[in-house]
C-alpha cells in the first residue's frame, strides 16, 4: 500500500485549489455572460412595438381632427355629432389599415360607448369681442358655472384667439377672467400690444398666487393666442403655462367658475373654446349668429388594435381635442 508523504499531500491540495479556482472563474464568466445577455434583451424592443405605438399616435391625431371638424360643421344635435364622429373613426380605421396591411400589420379603430358632450362657444366673423345682444356689451359673461370633472382638469380646452386688432395700451387691455363661484378667486389674462411687422403681443396673467407677463415679437397681421395651450404665435408664453408660476387657464379658482370678457370693444378678430358642464349665457345665440354656442363633443374613447405575426397590441384611447392643455 502506498503512503503519501507531506510533500505529496501539499501538491494534491494545491492542484485541487487550482481546479476549484478555474471552476469558479468559469462559473463567473457564465453568470456574467447570462446577465449581459439579459440586459441586452431588456433594452431591446418587441418586434413591431414602435410601429404599434407610432400608429396609435397617428390614429389618435386623426380621430381628434374628426372631432374638431364635427364640432364645427355637424353640431345640430348630439345624435348628428356622434354619427359624424363614428363615420370619421371608421374612415380613419380603414385608411390606416390599408396603409399598414402591405407591411403585414392589421389596424382597427372603433368608437366605444357614447361621447362626453360639452359646449363650443365661438365667433367666426372678424368683429369686436362684444356680446350678441341687440345692444352689444363690451363687458359680458361668456359662460356660467363651468364645472371641472373629478380629475381636476380645467374643463375648458381649445381656447384660441385670433385678433387682427388689439389695444395698444395696457390701460385699455382686453381681459378674459375665470371667476370662481366659491369665494370669488379670479384668474385674469390681459392682452395688449401691436400686430404687424415689428409689433409685440403682451400677455399678463393674474392668478390668486401672483402675476406674470410674457412678451412675444410679431410680424404677422394678427395675434394668435392659444390660451389653454399656453402659446402666442405658436411660441411658449410662460405666463400661460405651468411651472414655478402656474398661469394655466383658470388655475387656482376652484371647481366651478364663470368666464367673462372685459373691454371686448378694444379687440377685433375671432375666437373659439370648448367647455365641459356649464350653464348657457343669455347673451349667446345659435349659429350662424356671432358669437354663438353649439353642442360639442368634449371627449370620447376609441378602442385601438394592432396585429402582426409577432405582436398583438390593444388599448383604449381617450381622445379629447386639446387634452394636453386641459390640465
Amino acid at each position: 500500500m502506498a503512503h503519501l508523504n507531506d510533500d505529496d499531500r501539499g501538491q494534491i491540495i494545491l492542484i485541487a485549489a487550482l481546479a476549484l479556482a478555474v471552476t469558479f472563474i468559469g462559473l463567473a464568466l457564465v453568470v456574467n455572460s447570462a446577465i449581459y445577455t439579459q440586459n441586452l434583451a431588456s433594452r431591446g424592443e418587441v418586434a413591431g412595438s414602435n410601429d404599434a405605438l407610432e400608429m396609435r399616435a397617428i390614429v389618435e391625431a386623426n380621430v381628434e381632427r374628426g372631432i374638431i371638424a364635427a364640432n364645427r360643421y355637424n353640431y345640430s344635435t348630439q345624435t348628428t355629432l356622434e354619427a359624424s364622429v363614428r363615420e370619421s373613426v371608421r374612415t380613419v380605421s380603414t385608411q390606416t389599415e390599408r396603409q399598414r396591411v402591405t407591411s403585414g400589420a392589421l389596424v382597427n379603430a372603433t368608437l366605444t360607448g357614447s361621447p362626453t358632450y360639452g359646449t363650443r362657444i365661438a365667433q367666426n366673423d372678424t368683429s369686436l369681442f362684444e356680446s350678441g345682444e341687440a345692444t352689444p356689451s363690451a363687458d359680458w359673461m361668456v359662460r356660467e358655472r363651468v364645472t371641472r370633472p373629478g380629475d381636476g382638469t380645467n374643463a375648458t380646452r381649445g381656447f384660441v384667439i385670433n385678433a387682427t386688432d388689439i389695444p395698444t395700451d395696457s390701460a385699455d387691455a382686453f381681459a378674459v377672467t375665470a371667476n370662481g363661484t366659491g369665494g370669488n378667486p379670479k384668474w385674469t389674462m390681459q392682452v395688449w400690444g401691436d400686430v404687424g411687422p415689428g409689433g409685440t403681443v403682451n400677455v399678463e396673467v393674474d392668478t390668486p398666487s401672483g402675476t406674470q407677463t410674457c412678451t412675444v415679437p410679431i410680424e404677422e397681421p394678427y395675434a394668435h393666442i392659444d390660451v389653454t395651450d399656453g402659446t402666442v404665435q405658436s411660441k411658449p408664453c410662460l405666463a400661460l403655462q405651468g411651472g414655478s408660476f402656474d398661469g394655466r387657464f383658470a388655475h387656482g379658482v376652484g371647481d366651478e367658475y364663470n368666464i367673462t370678457y372685459e373691454s371686448g370693444d378694444q379687440i377685433r378678430g375671432n375666437y373659439s373654446l370648448v367647455v365641459r358642464d356649464s350653464t348657457p349665457a343669455s347673451t349667446l345665440d345659435t349659429a350662424p349668429a356671432s358669437p354663438f354656442s353649439t353642442t360639442a363633443i368634449y371627449n370620447t374613447t376609441v378602442r385601438y388594435r394592432y396585429d402582426t405575426s409577432n405582436l398583438r397590441y390593444e388599448a383604449k384611447i381617450r381622445v379629447a381635442p386639446g387634452e394636453p392643455d386641459a390640465s
